[in-house]
């Protein structure tokens, strides 16, 4: 018969910590994860607001962007160009343009 301090294998307090840890840490990385997926997402919309601006210059307006062309005389004659866009998550973008005639 084998006694009880010669079993081999862990405690239930042993287990139980090990439990937590690990539930902690995949806590922690999930939270890490949706943290870098929401940076990604807010970057990319970003982008498209820069580049919805950029297109407004050129005459293209998107459907469901709120978007403002200003123009105003700058220096030495030329023009200049400011365009506002919002997304419809609501990123906003801000350009200008100084446009010369030769």
């Amino acid at each position: 018969m084998s006694r009880m301090s010669e079993q081999q294998g862990f405690s239930l307090p042993e287990t139980l910590v090990a439990l937590l840890l690990f539930t902690l840490s995949f806590t922690a990385l999930m939270h890490y994860q949706l943290a870098l997926a929401k940076g990604a997402q807010q970057q990319l919309q970003q982008r498209e607001a820069w580049r919805q601006a950029w297109l407004r210059f050129e005459g293209y307006q998107a459907v469901d962007w709120q978007s403002s062309l200003m123009q105003r005389p700058g220096p030495e004659g030329c023009l200049l160009l400011a365009v506002t866009v919002i997304s419809p998550l609501g990123r906003k973008a801000e350009l200008k343009q100084l446009h010369c005639d030769p």
